[in-house]
């Protein structure tokens, strides 16, 4: 009896060919970033008040550090609020946009940096590494067939950078191809940041 989904990493699957990856991959993308602008659209909408008040409120209290901080255990820690939180709270807050997308660009990098090196130690722990087998076994496969376009296909993809981070550290991908996903991080961060000021209107 055969099973009706195969595992990507099935010996006996044909691979998905190139262009059909790349297309995945950018639907996938795509599909994240159209969510994301109808997300703070919404919010926009519905809460405006609510949120300018919040975001005024999070600025003049822990202003750029307090973003800065909260996206690097985003991207480094996985933490479950990610920089487009701190982005919507600096755009509802009104003030000055250029020194919060830096302080939250700068500090993503920072966490995936730390996520890159601790994947080293948390490596050896069971259970996490258990847990990021499958992303690491498939970054491997792709650095494998692929070489440094693996890189430009994992910057499309719409899974947290603190994950692909970790993954890329667990299956030992080169310092130099972890330096470009880190580099891509920042024109993705930059269309982040601006569709969610698009949406919010």
């Amino acid at each position: 009896m055969s099973s009706s989904a195969e595992s990507p990493l099935d010996p006996d699957a044909h691979p998905p060919s190139d262009k059909s990856t790349l297309t995945g991959l950018l639907l996938r993308w795509m599909l994240a970033l159209a969510t994301l602008v109808v997300l703070a659209f919404l919010l926009g909408r519905w809460f405006r008040p609510e949120l300018e008040g919040m975001g005024r409120s999070f600025v003049e209290r822990y202003g750029l550090w307090g973003m800065a901080f909260g996206t690097v255990i985003a991207d480094g820690l996985h933490f479950p609020v990610p920089p487009q939180f701190y982005m919507l709270m600096s755009i509802a807050s009104g003030g000055p946009q250029l020194g919060a997308f830096a302080a939250v660009t700068a500090a993503s990098l920072l966490g995936g940096c730390i996520a890159y090196a601790l994947s080293g130690v948390l490596g050896g722990v069971p259970w996490f590494a258990k847990k990021l087998a499958r992303s690491s076994s498939v970054v491997t496969e792709l650095y494998a067939r692929h070489g440094y376009r693996v890189v430009l296909l994992a910057s499309l993809t719409p899974i947290a950078f603190s994950v692909l981070c970790y993954a890329s550290g667990l299956c030992r991908l080169p310092k130099s191809a972890f330096a470009l996903i880190a580099l891509l991080r920042i024109p993705k961060l930059a269309v982040y940041y601006y569709l969610v000021r698009l949406g919010w209107g």
